[in-house]
């Protein structure tokens, strides 16, 4: 029997890290998989970075991984990326250009950030004129059915589910380590929320076809990674810490 930590979308939430490793190492996981979205922020990326080389962990990259990447060598107008990058040391950006966009774990895993082709895409939700809903049963199944592992991991949206297929497959997303909720102002303003500000991460117990799932959510101070993200100019970001939700001041109509 194997048990395997599901982490992601740590975006430099140091605090949040730490706190979530600390749980992990308590309970005796075999392997931690990690699915990207490490760094970026309004908080500590080097530092988030540094821990996670300190840790056996298998790694891929996310969307704002890329980003940092792409936007080497150039000024960016993307909020906080600028600070994120003078932060990071060579070995960092090494690190980063080396993560894997997709993993296989234990022919078991099926290992993505947002969707098996894109890192910048929602594999559980649909996003609508009227909201944020999980896509059916049949959409589900016809979206993986290329996919051969029994269990599907995937992040970018930081809302913590796990859907249970007509197949017999599991997609799994462990909500996100180090932000709670955010606002997307793509084709259509919407809000993911978690809805509380605990830092979040899965735990998946494997015995032959027995498969059990902990979704677990660990206290941190919240407080002070709320001070540091306002300290950081980043006032958002300030309330998504503290609150895991859209305070009223920045809800979508």
């Amino acid at each position: 029997m194997k048990t395997y930590a599901v982490i992601s979308d740590i975006h430099g939430n140091l605090l949040a890290l730490l706190a979530v490793l600390k749980d992990i190492k308590s309970r005796g996981i075999d392997i931690v998989i990690n699915l990207g979205d490490h760094l970026f922020g309004a908080l500590e990326p080097e530092g988030v970075a540094e821990i996670i080389r300190e840790n056996p962990m298998l790694c891929i990259s996310g969307n704002t991984d890329r980003e940092i990447l792409e936007s080497l060598g150039q000024i960016s107008q993307k909020e906080n990326m600028e600070r994120v990058k003078s932060q990071l040391c060579d070995e960092t950006i090494e690190w980063l250009r080396n993560l894997p966009q997709t993993l296989t774990v234990d022919d078991f895993f099926f290992v993505c950030h947002g969707t098996p082709e894109s890192d910048n895409e929602y594999l559980l939700e649909k996003v609508t004129p009227h909201g944020v809903f999980v896509h059916n049963d049949e959409e589900l199944v016809k979206k993986t059915r290329h996919i051969a592992e029994r269990v599907i991991l995937c992040g970018h949206s930081h809302v913590n589910r796990v859907v249970y297929l007509s197949n017999d497959k599991i997609i799994l997303n462990p909500g996100s380590v180090g932000l709670p909720a955010y606002l997307d102002k793509g084709e259509y303003s919407f809000a993911m929320e978690s809805n509380t500000p605990h830092a979040k991460y899965a735990i998946v117990t494997a015995e032959s076809s027995h498969i059990n799932i902990e979704q677990v959510l660990v206290t941190y101070d919240w407080h002070a990674a709320s001070a540091a993200a306002k300290s950081n100019g980043s006032d958002n970001w300030a309330k998504y810490l503290l609150y895991g939700r859209m305070p009223k001041d920045l809800r979508v109509a």
